[in-house]
């Protein structure tokens, strides 16, 4: 399992996709940083006529709740984790590379593991990457507007651990959802589709799903609020956590019966 794991790992470092979607991660937790000193800092002034609220005050986070947002507002980028996750399945199908996986190792659960636990390991890795990226870009920016760097840390041991389960989750959820489809275009759509669009739409019309969602999921394993889920009730993170665990699991079973059974010929 060990030199599976090895040469899951040496595929994904050495092609370009992964290095993308880390790359645009990064840009959009940059981008997220800035959209949390612009709107969680500070107070909301009530708008005079029909225009929109503003916000008024230092633009600065300072309580303990908007310092958590800061220092996990990479979280929103978990979708990143999940198409590197539909990646590393994938990817073997596209560079038509799968044969000459499954040849090395005939039993094929074993490959879908050693896919999964690489995932896994990369989605928590780019958390932990992200993490360290906020906490420094927001702190030193945090520093500059009059701000506490150290009350900044002070809030990462309580989201990072969420955090990098969440991704770590996500990861494996994405390679689940690869070995189902195994057409890399398609489960990159899939999976933006959903996650994007159809997941929100089922959302408004039963409020009552955002607790059972995988986006609510990983809402409530991480425990950082996003969005409105918080307004239906989410389960604890613990739950949200296994729930999670479950999709996951549920994918990752269904795409190795899928694949242990499909002719790659």
């Amino acid at each position: 399992m060990t030199a599976l794991v090895r040469a899951e790992w040496l595929k994904l470092r050495t092609t370009a996709a992964p290095w993308v979607l880390a790359g645009l991660a990064a840009v959009v937790t940059a981008l997220l940083v800035v959209v949390i000193f612009r709107t969680q800092g500070g107070t909301v002034a009530p708008s005079s006529g029909n225009g929109p609220p503003t916000f008024v005050g230092s633009g600065v986070p300072q309580t303990a709740q908007q310092l958590r947002n800061l220092a996990a507002s990479c979280y929103e980028c978990d979708l990143f984790a999940l198409l590197i996750g539909v990646v590393c399945v994938t990817a073997d199908f596209r560079h038509k590379t799968v044969t000459a996986a499954f040849l090395a190792s005939p039993r094929r659960w074993r490959l879908i593991g050693a896919k999964l636990l690489t995932a896994a390991l990369v989605g928590a890795a780019l958390a932990v990457a992200l993490l360290a990226g906020t906490l420094l870009g927001g702190g030193l920016a945090l520093d500059a507007e009059g701000g506490s760097f150290a009350a900044l840390a002070r809030q990462v041991p309580a989201v990072a651990p969420g955090v990098v389960l969440v991704f770590a989750l996500f990861a494996v959820l994405g390679v689940g959802v690869g070995s189902l489809l195994t057409n890399q275009v398609a489960a990159i759509i899939v999976s933006l589709g959903w996650f994007l669009v159809l997941e929100g739409i089922l959302i408004a019309l039963v409020h009552g799903a955002a607790r059972w969602v995988p986006s609510g999921a990983a809402e409530a394993a991480a425990d950082v609020t996003r969005g409105q889920g918080h307004l239906y009730g989410l389960f604890t993170w613990w739950q949200g956590a296994l729930l999670l665990l479950l999709y996951g699991a549920v994918f990752a079973a269904a795409g190795s019966a899928v694949v242990a059974r499909r002719d790659v010929t």
